[in-house]
């Protein structure tokens, strides 16, 4: 019974609280209730405020990353655009004293092969249906030689044993040929005997097979031995750029009676 007793009054006294009887107890609960609605009005807000502040700042982050990327894009481009510049002036400007008309800038696309650098693939589109070799100049030297390969330009450099072209030695203008032995080694062969050469000779183009003009600077030569009736003499060719961005084709549009045999060359040097 006494417990019954206690369950009315509590129940009585919490009607009492509902209703306001007690002024005090009222005011408490509603402070209390306030109080916890604003902390959860707080927390909602801080919520949603941390969920946009968040995809604010993934759509930033993304649209920053795009930029970049752009930027990236726009700024190798850009490096592209300026090498191929200053590639351009480079050439223009340190050999423009090559205004023949026989005479054109050719761009260098690639090497023919990768670890083969006496090879390379260039941009020309001046085809011919006659077989033409021509002649490659560089900072002003005979660097190669080129010709066309199923319709595309293949230039042939110095040190390469296909390339071949004939020459002038020293003052006397004493002739010879260049080329390329197995092992590397750019020579001046079949140079008459009885002519008069010297270590430290000038070496310059002769022009007289229709590749170059005559005059065009090769190397110097170094030492001389005498070989097979003739003199065999070691060129130490004239030290042009790396930078193969560009170079010099010669067409001298004189008519090549003559065929330079390099398997002739190649037996030689076997034997």
């Amino acid at each position: 019974m006494r417990r019954f007793y206690v369950i009315i009054v509590a129940l009585c006294f919490i009607v009492a609280i509902a209703f306001g009887y007690i002024p005090f107890l009222q005011e408490y609960t509603l402070d209390i209730t306030l109080q916890i609605k604003k902390y959860y009005n707080d927390k909602k807000e801080n919520l949603t405020l941390f969920i946009n502040d968040y995809m604010n700042q993934a759509t930033q982050i993304k649209n920053m990353r795009e930029k970049i990327e752009q930027l990236e894009i726009d700024s190798i481009k850009h490096k592209a655009l300026q090498a191929e510049f200053d590639n351009l002036h480079y050439a223009l400007e340190s050999e423009r004293h090559y205004s023949d008309p026989d005479v054109h800038l050719v761009k260098v696309l690639s090497y023919m092969t990768l670890g083969t650098y006496t090879k390379i693939w260039m941009d020309y589109t001046h085809l011919s249906d006659e077989p033409k070799i021509f002649g490659l100049v560089k900072d002003g030297y005979a660097i190669g030689i080129a010709k066309m390969v199923d319709n595309h330009l293949l230039g042939i450099l110095n040190g390469d044993r296909d390339c071949s072209y004939s020459v002038y030695i020293g003052e006397n203008r004493v002739p010879g040929t260049l080329r390329t032995m197995e092992n590397g080694d750019i020579v001046i062969d079949y140079i008459p005997a009885w002519q008069s050469i010297k270590s430290g000779d000038n070496v310059v183009t002769s022009g007289l097979d229709g590749i170059f003009f005559e005059d065009v600077q090769v190397g110097v030569i170094g030492s001389i031995k005498p070989e097979n009736g003739y003199l065999h003499a070691e060129l130490k060719p004239h030290r042009f750029s790396n930078r193969l961005s560009y170079v010099w084709l010669i067409d001298t549009k004189i008519p090549q009676t003559t065929n330079l045999n390099t398997n002739m060359f190649r037996q030689e040097d076997d034997n």
